[in-house]
Order: structure tokens, then C-alpha cells, then sequence
């Protein structure tokens, strides 16, 4: 199920996008809560598609600077924990004439501002509704294959990571097809890069190893299960190897 970009295929983003759709023919002022990378913005826009997205502590200096404008008859406020000056905003949303769906990540704002707003949805995180996170990976990796690839060849697999929810998971399906054609002498170059930047004070060499025994390491340990096996293909003894595996925090 779909609506505008938001994807909807667990029981509880189904209601969502119901809600979402009854709520897209009446001027009713709506927030939108939920952690990074939930969506937030993504139902705003399913909610009104025609509508000005402006981050909070932007319009707060625009409207101090009697400086707003738009066009459009509804604005989404962006990050509405960020407001310091709540009374003038307030003020300003009740006399502006102009639909407001604001979204925030935190579970709860100022009392004034939670009053003002007569509707509140609430998107939980994808750990919570997993039905939804193959069909948004599959839409990022369509998304990847456009930017990075030649829109047909696809990673053996993709790396799913929904710890930021969308917003890692969008990453973490990039970084499959990066993945898919980047060669030795890139990861190198971006080594390179890297440890130029941070280059500094004394002991860089011991500073910046685990950049290569980490990686190395946790690879071994998903190849090879046991120490025993690791430490034979990496030519350490096991008593080096629980030592290094310690200090890389394998």
C-alpha cells in the first residue's frame, strides 16, 4: 500500500495512511511525531502536497524579521521542538490563515503547543513495523541502482541497517551497491583521506591500525565461526588473537 512516497504495508502504517487520506480534504492543523528517519515529512506531504516545508528555526527568524511569505495555504514546520519563542509563534500560527502540520521526534513539547494542534500521528520505528522495511529497501535500492549502477545489476545482498530507520536504511542500501563495484585501489584512496584528516600528535600508527585489524577481525569471525579456525587462516596464535580481538572490541 502506498500513498504519495510513504509506504504503508504493516497493520499499524495502514491506519496511518487511512488517517492520513481523511485528513488530506480538511483544514485541520496536524502533528506528526516520531524518531529520525520515521517518515514524518514524507506523510506531510501525503497529508498536502502542496504545501511550503520550512524548518522551524527558520521561520521563527523570518517571522521575527516580519519577513514570511508563501503561496501556499499550508505550511509544514519542520522540527517544531527547535521553536525557543513559542508565544510568537503561536500567535503568528493562530492569526496566519494558513493550514499548519508540523512534525517533531520528541515524545512530548510545551503544553501550548501540543494544545494547538487538534490531530496527532504517531509513526513508530521500523523495528516496530517490519512489513515495511523490505518494500522502503527495495524502493532505496531502485533509488541506487539509478544514482550508482547501471539501474540493473543488484547486490548479492543488501545491508539493511534501521537503527536511524529510513534515514540509515537509505544509507545502508547505497553503501550495498557502492559496495557492489568500489575496488581496492578506491577503499584505499578513502583510507587515505581519512587518516590524512585526522593525522596529529604522536603514536598515529598504533592510533589508526584498527582501521585495518577491526574490519579484518570481525570479517574472520563471521567466516569462520571459531578462534580456533581464526587464528590458523590469520597465522596468529590464539593467545595474540583473543588479545587483539579485546582491543578491537570484536
Amino acid at each position: 500500500m502506498q500513498s504519495g512516497d510513504f509506504l504503508a504495508y504493516a497493520p499499524i502504517t495502514k491506519e496511518i495512511i487511512n488517517s492520513a487520506n481523511l485528513l488530506k480534504s480538511l483544514k485541520i492543523n496536524v502533528l506528526i511525531r516520531g524518531d529520525i528517519g520515521t517518515g514524518k515529512k514524507t506523510l506531510a506531504k501525503t497529508i498536502s502536497q502542496s504545501s511550503l516545508i520550512i524548518d522551524a528555526k527558520e521561520l521563527q527568524s523570518e517571522i521575527s524579521d516580519n519577513a514570511f511569505s508563501t503561496d501556499f495555504d499550508t505550511v509544514i514546520i519542520d522540527h517544531i521542538e527547535n521553536i525557543t519563542n513559542i508565544d510568537m509563534i503561536l500567535n503568528w500560527m493562530a492569526n496566519c490563515g494558513l493550514r499548519i502540520i508540523a512534525t517533531t521526534k520528541q515524545n512530548e513539547l510545551s503544553p501550548k503547543l501540543e494544545d494547538f494542534f487538534a490531530i496527532k500521528i504517531f509513526i513508530p520505528p521500523l523495528d516496530e513495523r517490519k512489513e515495511d522495511i523490505k518494500p522502503l529497501a527495495n524502493k532505496f535500492a531502485q533509488e541506487a541502482a539509478h544514482v550508482l549502477g547501471d539501474g540493473k545489476t543488484k547486490p548479492q545482498k543488501l545491508i539493511i541497517n534501521t537503527v536511524q530507520n529510513g534515514y540509515s536504511l537509505r544509507q545502508s542500501v547505497f553503501f550495498s551497491y557502492l559496495f557492489e563495484s568500489i575496488n581496492e585501489g578506491e577503499i584505499m584512496m578513502l583510507l587515505e583521506k581519512l587518516i590524512y584528516e585526522r593525522l596529529e600528535g604522536e603514536n598515529n600508527y598504533r592510533d589508526f591500525l584498527y582501521l585495518f585489524e577491526t574490519p579484518l577481525l570481525r570479517a574472520a569471525q563471521k567466516k569462520y565461526k571459531s578462534q580456533l579456525q581464526m587464528a590458523k587462516h590469520l597465522g596468529l596464535n590464539r593467545v595474540t588473537l583473543r588479545k587483539k580481538l579485546e582491543l578491537n572490541d570484536v
